[in-house]
This record gives structure tokens, C-alpha cells and sequence, in this order.
């Protein structure tokens, strides 16, 4: 057990927590999904942290994994979308999450194509675009906030995982728990 893991899992954790005690499902049932999403993944990472054996849960965390790194920008898109004046924008982010499905259809299986890798990291490249023009255009930065957040959780982890490998995972549960901690207080500030 190492006490990083799991001090940045419960980040992650309370972030999570957050969102879901102060989205309602009747105003902002998309974020709070987003919410459920990071929530559960945050207490298998925490569960995994005090397992002795990296093999456990390797499944289900690779399936968590593959979700967590798809849905949050997209469904913090949708419900941003659907407070602004470009409600009809929301279906396209909608449409972004069926890259999901097969993301986790080649995770599950042993034929897994690197092809999905690029189509999902366009998918991401499209929200951080969509998420940060948004921003600008209702003067709202939190949105723009949220896609760096979503950058940094995709690149910047990479980019810190070469220099200091142990170091990785922390910017990325971190930079999960931004984007879940900023897209809460953006929508309960209205």
C-alpha cells in the first residue's frame, strides 16, 4: 500500500462525492452520471490500493479505466450545453460516447486495436475544443477550467509518467477529480 495512492484516491473519491450530493438528477442528471462514474472508479482504485497483488480487479479496472477517460468531459459538455444558448450543441457530445462502447468492447476482448486509441483521443480533442469555445463565448472559464483539467488528465500524465513514472497516475486521478470538482461548482453556481 502506498499512502499516495491512496491520499490521491480519495481526492478522487470526495471530488466524486461532491458532485453527487450537490447535483440534483432532476437539473443536472448528466453531470451527476459523470459524478457516479468517477465515484465508482475512485473506491475500485482505492479498494485495488490496499490489495496486495496488482492482479486484482485487473479486469474491472481496466473496464473503470477505459470509462473514466471517456465519459466526464463529454457528459460535463452536455450538461454545460444545455444551460447555454446552444442547447441543440448537446447531442453531438452525446454522440462522442458511443465511442465508449467500442473502446470497452476492445478492452474486453483480445483483439484490441490501437485505431480505437486515436478515434477516442479525437473524441477528447473535440470536447477540450468544444468545452474551452464554450467557455470563452458565455464568459464562463470554469468550462475552459475543465478542459485543461481534461488535457492534463490525458497528455499531462503521459508526459509526467515519462520523467517520473511514479508520479503518472497521481496527475491523472488529480486531473479526474478537476474536472468532476469544477464542472459541480460551475452548475451549482447559477
Amino acid at each position: 500500500m502506498n499512502i499516495l495512492d491512496v491520499l490521491f484516491d480519495l481526492v478522487l473519491v470526495g471530488s466524486s462525492g461532491y458532485g453527487m450530493y450537490a447535483l440534483t438528477p432532476q437539473d443536472h442528471p448528466y453531470g451527476l452520471i459523470a459524478a457516479a462514474f468517477c465515484l465508482v472508479h475512485g473506491m475500485l482504485m482505492l479498494v485495488r490500493s490496499f490489495q496486495s497483488s496488482e492482479e486484482e480487479c485487473a479486469r474491472s479496472f481496466f473496464v473503470s479505466m477505459s470509462i473514466v477517460d471517456v465519459v466526464p468531459l463529454p457528459l460535463a459538455n452536455i450538461e454545460f450545453y444545455l444551460q447555454s444558448s446552444q442547447s441543440s450543441m448537446a447531442l453531438l457530445h452525446a454522440l462522442s460516447l458511443i465511442l465508449l462502447v467500442y473502446d470497452t468492447m476492445g478492452s474486453l476482448g483480445d483483439d484490441y486495436d490501437a485505431a480505437t486509441e486515436t478515434v477516442k483521443d479525437l473524441s477528447l480533442l473535440g470536447n477540450i475544443a468544444s468545452a474551452t469555445y464554450l467557455g470563452l463565448q458565455e464568459e464562463n472559464y470554469f468550462h475552459v477550467g475543465i478542459a485543461v483539467a481534461a488535457s492534463i488528465a490525458r497528455y499531462g500524465s503521459s508526459l509526467v509518467s515519462t520523467f517520473l513514472p511514479e508520479f503518472g497516475p497521481h496527475v491523472d486521478k488529480m486531473s479526474k477529480a478537476a474536472i468532476i470538482g469544477l464542472m459541480t461548482y460551475s452548475l451549482t453556481q447559477k
